[in-house]
């Protein structure tokens, strides 16, 4: 049935072919459709919502092999977060830019089922967001052993282009999947990059965790509930509404990320520009709200504004504009969560 299912869709194949090692290799390929991204492409949309689908199998003249291990990992060329170009441009440090921490992480790191009858093929779908700022990202998804040898992978390359990035503000709109309480639902979010994350790569279930993991937790500001339409603080426990389990998220994880309501309208919203409005937009509803002491925001409304300041050494500042909520008819919702962001850049 599966290959049948692949012949439907067809093997988009990149120029490259499947890298394998030994003689006991293993399979894996993109399935390719108007839907899935199989190859390199470029966007210009910021954020914009993106699918994979990968097919893997084992060698079927080896009966004993297992499928053991899926890891997907994205590098982001130059750093995904925004950084402030100098002036004259010409001046640019491009050893600040490239050679940086924040280059790129493990989206997802999996064992897989050991069982004989459900180890020998894999279909695995993945959505996610790319990145908002000028650049290029590299999706690597790669099988591996019980050792952690590589047996096969494949990569394609998603690039950007924004005709803004002299702008001294970065502002993007992210769209959310409803509804949120999926497992593959992009609901933790990193403001600063403009990066929505699913469970499976923050919040896995499974005993053993990887490190991965807790470094994306680091990079959490706000998580998007089950309802779509509440937003709060990873440091945040609100009786009867949200309390994270503190072995799967370590106190020592959760950011402290501030949310406030504001008095601006989506008109006002397109004023602030610099980072002196968005902060003095903040500092305004930082003293007006204190009935949540800015840990939760919701159910929010379209045409709301929110002023927010995350959790880092040097803090950051931005607003926040609902642009629609989720739409529900009688058997499903149709749309997710859609936010606009903005937040000024900062030198490097």
């Amino acid at each position: 049935m599966m290959r049948s299912l692949l012949l439907f869709f067809g093997l988009a194949l990149l120029a490259a072919c499947t890298d394998v090692t030994g003689d006991k290799a293993q399979r894996l390929d993109f399935v390719g459709s108007t839907r899935f991204t199989a190859s390199n492409r470029t966007t210009t949309v910021p954020g914009d919502t993106l699918a994979s689908r990968v097919y893997a199998e084992v060698n079927p003249d080896d009966p004993s092999q297992l499928l053991t291990r899926l890891r997907i990992t994205v590098r982001y060329t130059p750093r995904r977060d925004p950084f402030l170009y100098p002036t004259p441009v010409s001046s640019i440090n491009r050893d600040l830019i490239d050679k940086n921490p924040d280059g790129g992480f493990i989206y997802l790191d999996t064992l897989l089922n050991k069982s004989p009858a459900t180890s020998k093929n894999l279909l695995f779908t993945s959505v996610f967001g790319v990145r908002t700022t000028t650049g290029s990202e590299r999706w690597e998804y790669e099988l591996l052993s019980a050792d952690t040898v590589v047996q096969a992978s494949r990569a394609f390359r998603i690039s950007m282009r924004r005709p803004d990035s002299l702008n001294t503000y970065h502002d993007y709109t992210l769209k959310l999947v409803a509804p949120a309480n999926r497992p593959g639902a992009r609901r933790f979010l990193h403001l600063k990059a403009g990066l929505a994350l699913p469970a499976y790569s923050v919040l896995n279930t499974a005993p053993s965790r990887p490190a991965s993991q807790y470094a994306l937790q680091k990079l959490t500001d706000l998580i998007v509930l089950p309802d779509g339409l509440t937003l709060v603080a990873p440091d945040a426990s609100v009786s009867g509404t949200f309390k994270l389990d503190d072995q799967r998220w370590p106190l020592a994880n959760r950011r402290a990320t501030r949310i406030y309501p504001t008095t601006e309208t989506a008109t006002s919203f397109a004023g602030l520009l610099t980072d002196a409005t968005i902060q003095s937009a903040f500092s305004r509803a930082e003293v007006a709200g204190t009935a949540t002491r800015g840990q939760l925001i919701g159910p929010v409304q379209a045409g709301q504004v929110y002023a927010f300041r995350t959790d880092e050494a040097t803090p950051r500042y931005g607003v926040m504009l609902v642009v629609s909520v989720p739409v529900s008819t009688s058997t499903t919702t149709t749309t997710g969560l859609q936010l606009q962001v903005r937040m000024a850049k900062q030198a490097q």
